[in-house]
């Protein structure tokens, strides 16, 4: 029976580890703990939980210094005024060990070096390209397309690529919401967001976010009822937020 339990239990890893390496660009790093750390980073940073995205960061580091996505998560959610230090750390790796996904994030840290303005799109376009069944592609081009590049309609067309291929994504639900509020579509903004809250209950950025959605619409009472879920749930400046939303209501 302890056998029995064994063989399942290293083919749930197995079958976990396919899952993973079906939604993540791949990696040219053979360090299982460091991509394990690396992987939950990147959950982590999807969901907004910044500083708990960046100790795993530090873990995959520090199992494997040369892991080169982990400086390409390092640069994209990290602080901006480390950009650079980060950028230099990850062109210092020996590019001719990179896989086909790092050399094309590589490329754009050429141009990010050179010009911190740089545009995005190019990059994300041969990534996607590249991977077009690489659910993480789309995320990565949808954000970039959006923060980076300020294209909401190249972030949206994205973004919903992302949900047509992982529906069960979260996150992705979060960006459409805020692609759809920046579009003045606030009831498709609220629908998303909805299905955000509806596939991640428990994260409290799904209820920060549809609390941003509720001010912008002037439901002022809904705003800070989501608020306060937000905060009772980790995030500390939700209460603030939510009581200048009760502030506001007539």
């Amino acid at each position: 029976m302890k056998t029995l339990f064994s063989v399942i239990a290293l083919l749930w890893g197995c079958l976990n580890l396919a899952s993973a390496q079906d939604f993540y660009l791949p990696v040219s790093s053979t360090n299982k703990t460091a991509i394990a750390s690396l992987h939950r980073a990147s959950e982590l940073y999807s969901n907004v939980h910044f500083k708990e995205g960046q100790v795993e960061l530090d873990k995959a580091l520090a199992d494997d210094p040369n892991l080169f996505m982990a400086y390409v998560y390092a640069a994209q959610f990290g602080p901006r005024k480390e950009r650079q230090a980060v950028i230099d750390k990850a062109l210092a790796l020996d590019a001719t060990k990179l896989n086909e996904a790092e050399k094309i994030m590589r490329e754009f840290f050429v141009s990010w070096k050179a010009d911190t303005s740089a545009k995005s799109a190019e990059t994300m376009k041969a990534l996607v390209a590249a991977y077009p069944k690489t659910p993480q592609a789309l995320e990565w081009a949808s954000l970039h397309s959006f923060y980076t590049d300020k294209n909401v309609d190249a972030a949206l067309d994205y973004a919903q690529k992302l949900t047509k291929m992982s529906p069960k994504f979260a996150p992705a639900y979060n960006t459409i919401g805020y692609l759809y509020m920046n579009k003045k579509e606030m009831d498709k903004a609220k629908a998303a967001l909805e299905k955000y809250i509806e596939l991640a209950p428990k994260e409290a950025n799904a209820y920060d976010s549809m609390a941003e959605f509720y001010l912008n619409n002037k439901e002022y009472k809904k705003s800070a009822e989501n608020y306060d879920k937000a905060a009772a749930m980790g995030i500390a400046d939700a209460k603030e937020r939510a009581d200048k939303a009760r502030a506001m209501i007539k």
